[in-house]
């Protein structure tokens, strides 16, 4: 008896350490300045079903808000020693409306994407990775599933050989904490870019229960390229860290 109290004290001490040693790293990621304006995607089909879809359709490459929010920006924390757990449950990248959605995917390496489509036309993911398996497959019907394994960290872009105006990214980052901003609205569901655009959002983000010390924030965009700053965080509560879009790397040209 006096072992199982002894060890109970111990489960239960282990427990409160590890939700008192964590903080909430939160932040905006703001784009100073007017925007540029976002170009009219040239709609290359006779498929009925993408020519209605994607009808006033424009590039989503770079998309700000009025509260000069910037969408599909990757951010995530990295830590010396940290151990990245692949996700259990596989992710989705889903083709609709012939773009992908969601426009940008973010996921610990060594994690399984599931690509599938909910179009009524075939389309051709091909994907431009350095690092991993550059796959390039047809998923010929609605509701076809090819899983796309990301063994290691790299950016990936995704196009469609069908159709020249869809691109998206699965970004695998060598943390377990991360987010996108501007993706998601307080239902869960996806924010068009178009509704993002007129939307008054600052570009806000919070990634909880970071553990406590050193690390380093980091940011992605397709576009805009990459940032990062080094940072302590705390034991409890929130640490605020802010990027703006002057403070980011441009991608190198390849």
């Amino acid at each position: 008896m006096k072992y199982l109290r002894l060890t109970i004290a111990l489960l239960i001490c282990g427990a409160m350490t590890s939700i008192a040693f964590a903080g909430n790293v939160t932040g905006t990621v703001t784009y100073e300045g007017d925007a540029p304006a976002r170009k009219a995607l040239a709609i290359n089909t006779q498929e009925k079903h993408c020519i209605d879809a994607t009808k006033g359709a424009k590039d989503e490459t770079l998309v700000v808000s009025k509260g000069k929010g910037i969408q599909n920006v990757v951010v995530y924390v990295r830590m010396s020693g940290q151990k990245v757990t692949p996700l259990k449950e596989n992710p989705k990248v889903d083709q609709k409306d012939c773009r992908y959605l969601p426009h940008v995917v973010v996921v610990p390496e060594g994690t399984t994407v599931d690509v599938t489509s909910n179009d009524p036309v075939a389309h051709n993911v091909h994907s431009h990775a350095a690092k991993n398996e550059a796959k390039n497959f047809i998923i010929q019907k609605k509701g076809l599933v090819v899983p796309y394994t990301i063994a290691k960290a790299e950016a990936i872009k995704l196009t469609c050989d069908i159709h020249a105006w869809m691109s998206g990214y699965i970004v695998a980052v060598n943390s377990n904490y991360y987010t996108v901003t501007g993706q998601k609205d307080e239902k869960g569901k996806y924010i068009h870019p178009d509704d993002y655009e007129k939307s008054d959002d600052t570009g806000k983000y919070t990634i909880k229960d970071v553990p406590a010390g050193r690390a380093r924030v980091v940011v992605w965009h397709e576009k805009l390229g990459s940032a990062n700053k080094t940072v302590q965080v705390p034991e409890s509560g929130d640490l605020k860290v802010d990027f703006k879009a002057s403070e980011f790397k441009p991608p190198k040209k390849k």
